[in-house]
């Protein structure tokens, strides 16, 4: 996998509208990207995957989970503008605010979520409690009671990414 280091530097006007904290970036290494897709298809059995990346840089993530996951599509929402005019791969993403998408047509949200401001997060876990039924994949572990009424736990893994091994968290959402 490649990290373009263009994703790193961003328009002083982003960082100010966002904040600094909610446009951190990484991405998982090819060893990563692995573990990742077989975890996923332990959880997805032959069920077809309509995923949606919830900050999704560039797209990078997604373009290869498109290739190594049959049957499955991806899409993503990025608030950096700068980032998403960074996609050099085809890929379905978009500027936007996931605390604005619609997270009912798919059935896999990924968020790397680690670094979000405390009260983003939860209401992210909120808006999940409320839209989505699915294989949710988070960095960091929920809080928002909403949310953890609503979903089941079902492991958490050891995963590369560009930072460290880092525990990545999954949860079937009802």
């Amino acid at each position: 996998m490649l990290l373009n280091p263009a994703l790193f530097t961003l328009p002083p006007s982003e960082i100010v509208s966002c904040g600094l904290q909610n446009l951190t970036y990484g991405s998982l290494t090819k060893k990563g990207l692995k573990t990742m897709v077989k975890t996923i298809q332990s959880y997805m059995d032959s069920e077809s995957v309509h995923g949606f990346d919830l900050g999704c840089g560039d797209g990078e993530l997604i373009y290869h989970l498109e290739q190594k996951l049959p049957d499955s599509t991806w899409e993503g929402v990025e608030i950096s503008e700068h980032r998403v005019a960074q996609a050099v791969r085809d890929v379905r993403i978009w500027q936007g605010d996931f605390l604005s998408e619609n997270l009912r047509p798919y059935t896999v949200l990924h968020a790397d979520n680690l670094c979000l401001e405390d009260g983003v997060a939860e209401r992210l876990e909120s808006k999940i409690a409320l839209e989505f039924e699915g294989l949710y994949i988070t960095y960091r572990t929920p809080v928002a009671l909403d949310f953890l009424r609503i979903s089941r736990y079902l492991n958490t893994v050891l995963i590369e990414t560009t930072w460290t091994t880092h525990p990545i968290h999954f949860y079937q959402v009802y």
